[in-house]
């Protein structure tokens, strides 16, 4: 039961970019001078000639954000599990001079024999599958010898501020038990350390402050579609009048994004 609620979840959020991209936007008020995206691709160190698999790429915009920086060399599997995801990567990245090539994979089941990859990359995604043992197997086998797994995930004090709001609305995320595993970045290397011989941790911590209603809504409202749930938009006016409010007080409203990044070896 609690896998086909994490994977329906999945469904709801990613089938189209638009939630995705509505909770992208808040961060364009973070106030860390090192995008995320630019962080995590700092991390890669990538070589000439590599095979890149990239699971749950979403609108491809580690890619865009940093393309010529990209070997020419490199091989790239773009992959998500949703299509109308990867058809929006294939727009974002259109005209990008890379050898890249999109799939839809299902990462509880690669479909490459073992050692195709010098490098995986996960961001925000490994949350999302009911059998993370399975993919992290699958992950494992079509690592080549010494190649290198990069996942991020959220810490369990991400957004807080956030959380401690929504939750006078009854909005706590009280399920989230149901909607996600538990890869946060608390317990990330204890997931990993079966499959992995040597893992490193960095932290990412980004301060975003709004100063007006509207991103911050649209963020929420992301977080509570009305095909999971229906009551949302009787609470959204009482929301966004509390929202103005807390701005009115406090000139903005402070949420700090702590996430993690994991790189293991294989």
């Amino acid at each position: 039961m609690g896998n086909r609620y994490i994977r329906n979840h999945a469904k709801i959020q990613y089938n189209t970019p638009n939630l995705l991209n509505d909770r992208i936007n808040l961060w364009k008020f973070g106030l860390n001078p090192q995008s995320f995206t630019k962080w995590i691709f700092s991390h890669l160190k990538l070589k000439e000639h590599e095979q890149i698999l990239e699971l749950g790429c979403g609108t491809g915009k580690l890619w865009a954000d940093n393309y010529t920086q990209v070997p020419n060399t490199c091989k790239i599997v773009l992959s998500d599990f949703s299509e109308r995801m990867l058809d929006n990567a294939r727009m974002n990245l259109k005209g990008i001079d890379l050898n890249i090539k999109f799939e839809n994979i299902n990462a509880e089941k690669i479909p490459y024999p073992e050692h195709t990859f010098d490098l995986i990359v996960a961001c925000h995604m490994l949350y999302h599958i009911p059998d993370l043992s399975k993919a992290l197997s699958e992950i494992g086998r079509t690592l080549k010898p010494n190649g290198f797994f990069v996942s991020t995930t959220v810490s369990v004090q991400h957004m807080a501020e956030l959380n401690s709001f929504l939750s006078r609305f009854n909005l706590h995320r009280r399920d989230r038990q149901k909607k996600f595993n538990e890869f946060y970045r608390e317990k990330g290397r204890e997931i990993l350390e079966p499959y992995f011989s040597k893992i490193n941790c960095y932290e990412y911590i980004n301060p975003v402050e709004i100063y007006e209603v509207s991103p911050l809504l649209t963020y929420i409202k992301s977080m509570f579609p009305k095909e999971k749930y229906p009551d949302f938009q009787l609470k959204e006016a009482d929301i966004q009048n509390a929202i103005q409010s807390i701005i009115d007080t406090d000139k903005k409203f402070t949420i700090t994004g702590i996430s993690g990044l994991f790189k293991a070896r294989k």
